[in-house]
C-alpha cells in the first residue's frame, strides 16, 4: 500500500514538472502564452498548479513581457518601465 502511494506520488511530481516545464519554454523562449494555465477575464493574469505568469505584449516597444510567480513569489520578471 505504501509503495503505491509513493508511485501515485511520483506521477503527479512528474505531471506537475511536465506541465510547468512546457509552460515557462513556451513564455520565455516562444513568447506566447502559457498552455497549461487559466487566464483571468479580461486581464493578461494566467494561473497554473502553483504558478502563475502576468504576459502582454509591452504597449509602446512590441516586446513579450512577463513575470513568473512560484507559489505566489515572484521568481522571474522581464518588466519594463
Amino acid at each position: 500500500m505504501r509503495s503505491r502511494i509513493i508511485k501515485v506520488l511520483l506521477v503527479v511530481l512528474v505531471l506537475w514538472i511536465g506541465f510547468f516545464s512546457v509552460d515557462l519554454i513556451t513564455v520565455t523562449r516562444f513568447d506566447h502564452n502559457p498552455i497549461f494555465c487559466i487566464k483571468k477575464p479580461e486581464k493578461s493574469h494566467f494561473t497554473g498548479l502553483g504558478y502563475s505568469y502576468d504576459a502582454y505584449l509591452h504597449p509602446i516597444t512590441g516586446e513579450f513581457e512577463y513575470c513568473l510567480y512560484i507559489f505566489g513569489q515572484t521568481a522571474k520578471s522581464t518588466f519594463t518601465d
